[in-house]
């Protein structure tokens, strides 16, 4: 995949430039290895069966026929979502967060990784000792919830972040990454996103009163994109 990111030079130029990785975990890496840091990266990450499907095209076109009327129950829903502001009823997304995701993921992994699903917020993982850390690769084998139909909307969202961090994070161990590797770049990746909104509520705050609304609008637009909380239009509550 090919992924388009966005970074601001010394001088506080913005400039922009691609980068070929296999998912935006890699190319977060690979270009913090180069020095660049963006606060934008554009791009999806391919659905992981993809490849597989390409190369089994010829069986899937004889098995169509037969398979035709169970292709129809296939949830669409079940897709992982990239990380992105959870919505659904405040209340029940508050108790989650309270709990520390107990509600919803019985592994510590998951819950974990539940911590870092929306970009820009101050991440609250659950406390992991030496030992619990050795189990966080094994935990990858564990099967995550299945989503119900009764599900509240948050849970849905929640359980397909984290099928596609732990996608990434897959990905991340099988290129030579290790887990403790992971975890750093989940912090710096939050810590970044935080230190950028909190930037982004200053610029809107120091704009004249006559250009902050479409300050707000402009800057909002790109959080957007990021999957970065928006800038309320009271302003000036900075970030999470």
């Amino acid at each position: 995949m090919e992924y388009t990111y966005f970074y601001q030079t010394s001088s506080n130029e913005n400039r922009k430039g691609a980068v070929k990785a296999a998912s935006r975990a890699e190319a977060y890496a690979l270009l913090r290895k180069s020095g660049i840091r963006p606060y934008r990266l554009v791009g999806d990450d391919p659905p992981k069966w993809r490849g597989a499907v390409l190369h089994a095209m010829p069986v899937l076109i004889v098995a169509a026929a037969a398979a035709a009327a169970a292709v129809w129950f296939v949830p669409q829903e079940d897709t992982p979502l990239p990380r992105r502001q959870i919505s659904g009823e405040a209340s029940l997304i508050t108790a989650s967060l309270a709990s520390g995701w107990t509600d919803v993921f019985p592994s510590l992994l998951d819950r974990h990784l539940a911590a870092y699903a929306q970009p820009g917020w101050i991440a609250l993982p659950p406390i992991v000792d030496g030992d619990a850390r050795s189990v966080f690769k094994d935990g990858l084998s564990e099967p995550l919830p299945r989503l119900k139909a009764d599900d509240p909307r948050h849970v849905k969202e929640i359980k397909r972040i984290v099928a596609g961090m732990r996608r990434d994070m897959e990905k991340y161990l099988s290129d030579g990454g290790t887990v403790d590797g992971y975890l750093a770049f989940l912090d710096e990746r939050q810590d970044e996103e935080r230190a950028l909104r909190t930037k982004a509520a200053e610029s809107v705050d120091r704009a004249p009163e006559d250009m902050r609304e479409r300050v707000r609008l402009n800057i909002n637009a790109r959080l957007r994109g990021m999957g970065i909380a928006e800038i309320p239009s009271s302003a000036g509550e900075g970030a999470r």
